[in-house]
């Protein structure tokens, strides 16, 4: 039997949403971890990589999923509250630092998913963002806007914003899909 591979989900609360679906998908092939915090924005992550690293093995893969917070206009200053630089700075010093502290790990990006009331257009800029980045540092996308776009409505828990049980699924197990090319 092969060794059990270890899977770090890194992400926001539409992460959360997914997760135990991803760790249920992989059960007995894979341990699943991630933060029982949100994510939040790119920046946040990558500022709380250094607590929450402390609380998993040594990953593996780490699955990567931030960018809705990062879009967000929450003041309504008529700007993201992450500007696509601080964005792209973020995301390419978290595969530094991820790559630094654990040589040879396989990192995943994932797009963002859309928000049924959100900028289609500046969810799609900042998964430009990703895709750039990933195509520099040689990593795969898990295409997880491609897969939602058109489901938000279907799969919708009530908010407009997280997904319902069997939109987790799917989109679990997509990502179990992609993860499982890795172990």
């Amino acid at each position: 039997m092969a060794e059990c591979k270890t899977i770090l989900l890194l992400g926001d609360s539409r992460r959360m949403g997914y997760e135990p679906f991803v760790r249920k998908a992989l059960e007995g092939r894979a341990q699943v971890y991630g933060p029982q915090e949100n994510g939040r924005w790119a920046g946040y992550t990558l500022n709380s990589l250094r607590f929450w690293l402390n609380e998993f093995p040594t990953p593996d893969i780490v699955h990567w999923n931030c960018g809705l917070w990062d879009l967000g206009d929450d003041y309504h200053l008529g700007r993201p509250f992450s500007l696509p630089e601080e964005y792209e700075s973020a995301v390419e010093r978290t595969v530094v630092v991820l790559r630094k502290l654990f040589p040879g790990v396989k990192i995943i990006f994932a797009t963002t998913m859309p928000a049924m009331h959100g900028d289609t257009a500046g969810v799609q800029a900042y998964n430009d963002i990703i895709r750039k980045i990933a195509e520099k540092e040689g990593i795969p996308v898990d295409d997880l806007f491609a897969t939602m776009h058109a489901q938000m409505t279907t799969y919708d828990q009530g908010d407009h914003l997280h997904l319902n049980d069997e939109g987790n699924t799917i989109v679990a197990g997509q990502i179990a899909g992609v993860l499982e090319k890795y172990l």
